[in-house]
């Protein structure tokens, strides 16, 4: 199993506020060595910040995070997760052609727009 996080919320397409704190969270999961560190970025690659983790440390399982972004611009981000193990493996940026189904494990961007004031109500779900 290769070292991973995945954002669960915001979802693709998100529409978020400018200037209010907004709760990025998901998941992280490995093999034998359990996880660390999570990192978030909201930039281009560049900044990557620590999340906080939610789970007591063990290997072979799912490890909640969690990060508190307050976008201050409007526009469009791309907002990333990065997993490192007890091990430094660290979750790596670009596909790789050799990982398929359960192995793959690069980052997912999960894109959103932020918005100078509140828009209509949208639900946002994740099945």
């Amino acid at each position: 199993m290769e070292v991973k996080a995945q954002i669960a919320r915001p979802v693709q397409g998100a529409r978020l506020i400018a200037g209010q704190p907004y709760r990025i969270f998901g998941a992280a999961w490995g093999g034998e060595a359990a996880i660390r560190q999570v990192q978030v970025c909201s930039e281009d690659g560049s900044g990557w910040r620590e999340a906080n983790l939610l789970e007591k440390e063990s290997p072979f399982a799912w490890r909640l995070w969690e990060y508190m972004w307050t976008p201050e611009k409007v526009g469009q981000y791309k907002l990333r997760c990065r997993a490192i193990d007890a091990a430094g493996r660290v979750q790596p940026d670009q596909q790789r052609s050799d990982f398929e189904s359960y192995a793959a494990n690069w980052i997912v961007p999960v894109e959103v727009t932020v918005v100078p004031e509140p828009q209509a109500y949208e639900e946002e779900f994740v099945i």
